[in-house]
């Protein structure tokens, strides 16, 4: 597959040309650190180099169309939403309520009502069809959804799309953590999602940051291209659209050492469940441990894989999260199960139920967030309407959002979820 911008990059780097222009690096420390020169095309009004390597990702990806993002899946779920508004003419949506914060972020920007679909438990993704009927209503422009969660469960996308077709509305889906399904075959696109916001840097060989709207439809670019003008930097990085480049021909060419790693994430959950780990069930890049099954916390399960060479994605309570990509090197898979099999077995904890709440909405997201506010104790929040996104990263999941009364069993679980202090209405 062509590589335009990484192409122009690297001939313009090799031409001598006198750099009279931003950056200010000049290309000294980073030779393809470039701005929006004749040639280079420009990100949001894109016509030439950067234009035709968004056809090569929706090429590759089976998508209408493709914008590429350089502020993450954040700015592709902004570019979403505001997409659907344009296109349906409506301003709700109804979305899974463990949606990372960059949902709740959008509403505010973009005065978005909400009508929550409540999983059965925390973090997770799962959302029957029944429950996300029950929240459409007759000016719902969208379903929003996030599949693969930070634990690694998987959405029913193909069932959410026949309930979604069904009522005539779109849906959307947060694919930041499964843009590596482009090789799988089962890409939320593939499955009927109509956008999805995909980190190409969270599984692929791209630069953090970097990521894609993937859309089922052309007639969403042109709205989404002017979200993400309107939301993002007016100097997006060059680094980062070569990385995009390269990685659209990583795809193009390594399918078979992509499956192979893929492979290896399945064979290694099947090793360590034989040495006795206990693993949650997980989507194809993730290896998620039931710390406690083997006596410890997550977050103590995590220190000591820590001292012994290995970093995880996230820990907490339960579990400890670690995340593969297509190109994680061969001998990490063999060094993790020996880390593992190391660590002594101890008498199994009883693992703390966490509620998925339910708290009662007092005000739109966006006027709670606008509104004048103070920071107060958790422990005296109780009663108030929260004012802010609180959400330690990772999960990124806000356990009580903007407009929301916290109540006892809310400031229970922002203690636990180690929030002192938290924003409130004044």
């Amino acid at each position: 597959m062509k590589t335009p911008i990484h192409d122009f990059l690297v001939q313009y780097a090799e031409s001598g040309t006198a750099r009279l222009h931003m950056p200010g690096g000049k290309g000294l420390m980073y030779p393809l650190d470039i701005t929006e020169i004749s040639g280079a095309d420009e990100l949001y009004e894109c016509g030439g180099i950067i234009r035709e390597s968004e056809r090569n990702a929706a090429e590759l990806f089976g998508a209408a169309d493709t914008c590429y993002s350089c502020g993450g899946a954040t700015l592709a779920i902004q570019a979403m939403l505001a997409a659907a508004c344009e296109v349906t003419g409506k301003r709700r949506i109804a979305a899974g309520r463990c949606s990372h914060k960059s949902l709740i972020n959008a509403a505010i920007l973009l005065g978005l009502e909400i009508d929550w679909i409540y999983p059965e438990e925390f973090l997770g993704c799962g959302l029957s069809p029944a429950g996300i009927e029950n929240a459409l209503k007759s000016d719902t422009a969208a379903v929003f959804l996030n599949s693969v969660d930070y634990l690694g469960g998987e959405a029913d996308i193909a069932s959410v799309s026949a309930v979604c077709k069904k009522h005539g509305v779109l849906l959307l889906a947060d694919n930041a953590h499964g843009a590596y399904k482009v090789f799988t075959g089962d890409h939320p696109l593939a499955l009927g999602a109509d956008m999805t916001a995909d980190s190409a840097h969270k599984t692929l060989p791209a630069i953090t940051g970097t990521a894609y709207l993937h859309l089922a439809d052309s007639a969403y670019y042109a709205p989404a291209k002017a979200a993400m003008r309107l939301f993002g930097s007016s100097s997006p990085s060059y680094l980062m659209l070569d990385s995009l480049d390269l990685c659209n021909a990583y795809i193009a060419g390594k399918r078979e050492e992509a499956l192979a790693a893929v492979s290896r994430v399945k064979a290694l959950k099947e090793l360590l469940t034989a040495d006795g780990i206990v693993l949650r069930e997980s989507d194809g890049m993730r290896v998620t441990v039931d710390a406690n099954a083997v006596g410890y916390r997550g977050t103590e399960l995590a220190e000591l894989m820590r001292e012994m060479g290995a970093e995880c994605e996230m820990s907490g309570e339960r579990y400890v999260v670690l995340l593969f990509s297509v190109v994680q090197p061969e001998a990490d898979f063999g060094r993790t199960a020996d880390i593992l099999h190391k660590i002594p077995r101890r008498s199994p904890l009883v693992p703390a139920g966490i509620p998925v709440l339910r708290p009662e909405r007092v005000l739109s997201p966006r006027d709670a967030y606008l509104a004048a506010k103070t920071d107060v104790p958790v422990k005296s929040a109780v009663g108030r309407v929260c004012a802010g996104v609180c959400s330690p990263c990772p999960p990124c999941v806000p356990a009580v959002m903007p407009g929301e009364l916290i109540g006892e069993a809310e400031a229970e679980f922002l203690t636990r979820y180690g929030v002192s202090d938290i924003a409130v209405v004044s």
